[in-house]
């Protein structure tokens, strides 16, 4: 040990720099000035920084407990400092969704609805054109049957009736072609007695009031392999339209019709059901549609040998209207032909109005035949009841029909009795229905007698409505629908009643308020049109017989009751037997007057 020590030992120099950080921090004029000398060395004053120490002995370096009690203390007060802070880092993300979550932004200011008016625009409907047989349209379009054969038929005519809400002006024209105007009569009743080509119906606006308008078009066929009578109502062109009927078996056809009055192309999907479930189309199931045209597409090419056939077809880029011509032959004698038109799309209860049947026993041939699918993806149980005029008639064989999904089912209606009906399906699902009537003819050929069809869609019950009427042969059909309605039980009528009142439209173009009807909800009452043209002779002229401008054209059902839905049944005699067909009204488009604009 030197005499003159040029410093403090180390280790004293570290304890006093651990003791440092331990200690609160001072003055710092003082910790630059002073150093604090241990009891233990005999320091006793203080000493100037920088000078030199006093002449003593080394003594052994203690640490006091006190100091080390200090250093822990500092030692722990570090970790747990440095532990909260990476918490509090940690946790302030958190912290700011959780203040996300509980303070939301406010919900901004409901900006004022305005009402603007819209102008009335005007109606437009297209009629199918005249039957055809099932031979290629043009070369290079769809299927051929056998291009030596003429489409159009020999002895056959066509007529068209069209009618408009009094004051409205109808333009009739041949799709395509809008320049060349047909039909004769007044600007809110006209028609055309040979409709060679699918008609486009156009109601133009009075004024801010939207047009109300309807159409039909009858063909009437005696003789050949397209005998019989097919009507159908003109439909506005839309998006999506499902038919229910036809079949592509041997000696069938089904002739698919899409026409688009429109001015852009459209794209049409076709999809097709059969007997075995969804079937695969042969080819791409799509098919271009051009503006102002038609496109025919045979089934019985594209999905052969389907016995019962349901059609969905979807447009894009465009609005069509769809129909099929529904014909068979059985050798060389005519088994029908009718126009398979949209109905109502799937839903857990289905009306088919108009089912005019005649008498027959379980077991015959050429019954009429309710034809039903489930188009989702598990089974169904419907239930089928027929509402006639004593009320509701059970239907043997026809509840608790199981519908397995996709598969097309036609249940019999044979052993109902005779008249005029209403046919019900309840379903726990959603279904599509339709009735195909058949009436055999008279006469013995090599193949049996000819045979008759009509096909009806379902309808959707309820609303003001007009039926364009091209005969006065028939009668209409108003049935009235129940929630209460038991399926299967002989239900007793319940009593309530719907009111009905009709408007005639007549060829000169006057609305004749006609008769008030009474009809009993669970039945259906029938007017025979040829009453329809009294009605308007009589309020017009006080005459037995109508005058030729008295002539009804066109029928209106009005009533506030969402219970009623009602056809046409239009019957021809023809000498090998009876020909018949049905017409339904179409539902008006909602048009509101006025749309909601939000000023952002």
């Amino acid at each position: 040990m030197s005499d003159e020590p040029e410093g403090r030992p180390a280790e004293d120099e570290a304890s006093q720099a651990r003791s440092a950080e331990a200690q609160p921090p001072q003055d710092a004029e003082s910790e630059a000035d002073t150093v604090q000398v241990p009891e233990a060395a005999g320091a006793t004053e203080p000493v100037e920084a920088g000078a030199p120490g006093p002449e003593v002995d080394e003594p052994e370096v203690v640490e006091p407990r006190g100091a080390v009690r200090v250093r822990r203390a500092a030692r722990v007060r570090h970790v747990l400092g440095r532990a909260a802070s990476t918490v509090v880092v940690l946790a302030l993300p958190a912290g700011v969704l959780l203040a996300g979550e509980r303070l939301a932004a406010p919900a901004p200011a409901a900006a004022p609805s305005l009402a603007v008016p819209v102008d009335a625009t005007a109606t437009t409907l297209v009629c199918p054109g005249p039957l055809r047989l099932p031979t290629e349209p043009e070369p290079g379009e769809d299927v051929a049957y056998d291009p030596q054969f003429d489409p159009a038929l020999e002895g056959s005519s066509s007529v068209l009736a069209a009618v408009a809400r009094a004051g409205t002006t109808t333009v009739l024209t041949a799709l395509g072609a809008p320049d060349d105007e047909l039909g004769d009569g007044s600007g809110d009743a006209r028609r055309v007695d040979d409709a060679s080509t699918g008609v486009v119906v156009r109601a133009e606006p009075e004024g801010d009031v939207a047009p109300e308008a309807a159409a039909a078009v009858l063909t009437t066929t005696t003789d050949g392999d397209l005998r019989g009578l097919a009507a159908a109502s003109c439909r506005p062109a839309s998006t999506e339209a499902w038919l229910v009927g036809g079949s592509t078996s041997v000696g069938s056809s089904a002739r698919l019709v899409l026409q688009n009055p429109g001015r852009t192309a459209a794209t049409v999907t076709v999809e097709l059901w059969g007997a075995g479930g969804p079937v695969d189309l042969a080819g791409a199931p799509t098919y271009l549609v051009p503006p102002g045209t038609e496109r025919v597409v045979l089934l019985e090419g594209v999905a052969a040998d389907q016995r019962r056939a349901v059609v969905r077809a979807t447009a894009s880029g465009g609005a069509v209207a769809a129909y099929v011509q529904d014909s068979e032959l059985r050798g060389l004698t005519p088994a029908g032909v009718d126009l398979v038109v949209p109905g109502a799309r799937p839903a857990t209860r289905q009306t088919v109005p108009g089912v005019a049947l005649p008498a027959s026993e379980p077991g015959d041939v050429d019954v009429a035949q309710l034809r039903l699918l489930a188009p989702g993806d598990e089974a169904v149980r419907a239930d089928v009841t027929l509402l006639g005029t004593e009320g509701a008639v059970p239907l043997p064989g026809a509840q608790g029909v199981t519908l397995e999904p996709g598969v097309v089912v036609d249940v019999p209606l044979a052993g109902a009795p005779a008249g005029v009906h209403t046919v019900v399906v309840e379903a726990d699902g959603a279904v599509l229905a339709g009735v195909l009537l058949s009436r055999p003819g008279e006469g013995a050929g090599p193949d049996g007698p000819p045979v008759e069809r009509a096909w009806l869609p379902s309808l959707t019950p309820g609303g003001v409505s007009t039926l364009a009427l091209p005969t006065v042969d028939g009668v209409l059909a108003l049935g009235a629908v129940d929630d209460t309605v038991a399926a299967g039980d002989a239900a007793e009528v319940t009593g309530d009643d719907v009111s009905v009142e009709l408007e005639v439209v007549t060829a000169d173009g006057r609305t004749v308020p006609g008769r008030s009807l009474e009809v009993t909800v669970g039945s259906t009452t029938t007017v025979p049109l040829a009453e329809l043209a009294l009605d308007a002779g009589e309020d017009a002229a006080g005459e037995a017989e109508p005058a030729p401008g008295d002539v009804p054209v066109g029928v209106t059902v009005v009533t506030d009751d969402p219970r009623l839905v009602w056809a046409a049944v239009l019957r021809r005699d023809a000498p090998d037997g009876p020909l018949v067909s049905t017409l339904v009204p179409v539902a008006a488009p909602d048009r509101p007057a006025t749309v909601g604009v939000r000023v952002r």
